[in-house]
């Protein structure tokens, strides 16, 4: 019996060490996307946030869908932390009372003994009044008490990395709101970023919230638990940040004036942006399927860009001359990416209602 406690408890071990590699892999090799524990970990935590918020809408589900983020990440440190120490008592249990012995009084050979010893160990407090006083099990508390310091370590750098880049996303969805008028307005952005009916400063902020979206991509690829964390408001979203990326390179593309404007049209700062967000999306949403535009959402989508048009008109911007041409070439770009921040939003359960608000008038 004492051997087969002992052999249970070295494969809970191994697996703790498995756990132990993917914090291992996502802190020193994140881009690996190795998770043995963590990654069907994630699915079953999210598959059920996305029970229990199919079944409720608006404010109520972005409140659920705040928590998961965090309480992903709280499971899997108490998963790992629990089979670490649990699998080490398992080792020592059978010990109790001959190797493993307490300073003062009798030795319990019971479970809360073995947790004890173990907790003291993993959390490298010391050995407390109870202590092995053989070589092969002192050993086994000095290699517990070493995978311990690593494990805390390594899980303290990678709350710390997360939430680094959480706060650096959040700062760039807001910019984005307060650029839009607290709308996903492609037309606002442009109108706010530009000065008059010069468009020559558009490029280097358009530049600039393309090497941020890649930074996301690459956080979102080292770190995927990130694609988890909601927030009440719905401007943090995701799929709006690539709604409105996407839309603004779209809307360049197809409304402005091609004479006037060829530099910004040809720069590599509106390439870039949309090949950002459409790197992002890929990777967070993989594809989707080609599908027809149904003709009442392609009239939407016609009416949105000539109202788009007059905004940049009003403060002077020169804009495309066949409104009609250049509306069906809007509906063509937006249909390669439209269904894919659609496929984002219903996998992050983020209402598209939400996602699409625009001002009144667009």
């Amino acid at each position: 019996m004492p051997l087969l406690s002992q052999a249970v408890g070295a494969a809970v071990v191994l697996l703790t060490l498995l756990g132990l590699l993917d914090v291992f892999f996502t802190v020193l090799f994140p881009a690996s996307g190795h998770g043995p524990i963590r990654n069907p970990l994630a699915s079953a935590v999210w598959r059920c946030f996305r029970l229990i918020g199919s079944m409720i809408t608006g404010q109520r589900r972005r409140n659920l869908l705040s928590y998961s983020g965090p309480v992903l990440f709280t499971i899997t440190f108490i998963v790992w932390f629990l089979l670490l120490v649990t699998g080490w008592a398992m080792i020592y249990k059978p010990a109790l009372g001959t190797a493993i012995t307490a300073s003062s009084g009798p030795t319990m050979p019971d479970w809360a003994t073995a947790i004890y010893y173990s907790g003291f160990n993993v959390t490298t407090l010391g050995v407390g009044n109870v202590a092995a006083n053989t070589g092969p099990y002192r050993l086994l508390t000095i290699i517990e008490a070493g995978q311990g310091g690593a494990f805390f370590g390594m899980v303290i750098t990678y709350f710390l990395s997360v939430y680094s880049e959480l706060t650096s996303r959040n700062a760039f969805a807001q910019g984005l709101h307060h650029l839009t008028g607290r709308t996903v307005s492609a037309a606002e952005l442009l109108a706010r970023l530009a000065d008059g009916a010069d468009l020559d400063t558009v490029r280097q902020h358009l530049s600039s919230k393309a090497e941020f979206l890649r930074q996301i991509h690459q956080t979102h690829r080292f770190y995927p638990i990130l694609r988890y964390f909601h927030y009440r408001e719905p401007h943090y979203a995701l799929p709006r940040i690539l709604l409105i990326a996407l839309d603004t390179a779209t809307l360049v593309r197809s409304g402005l004036d091609r004479e006037r404007y060829v530099r910004l049209l040809r720069s590599p700062a509106l390439e870039d942006l949309g090949e950002s967000a459409m790197i992002l999306i890929l990777e967070l949403a993989g594809s989707a399927p080609q599908q027809t535009v149904p003709a009442s959402e392609a009239e939407t989508w016609r009416h949105y860009y000539n109202t788009a048009l007059a905004r940049l008109s009003e403060i002077g911007v020169t804009v495309r001359g066949d409104r009609e041409a250049g509306a069906e070439e809007y509906v063509m770009l937006r249909a390669q990416w439209d269904g894919l921040v659609r496929k984002l939003a219903d996998f992050m359960l983020n209402e598209w209602d939400a996602v699409e608000l625009r001002c009144a008038d667009t």
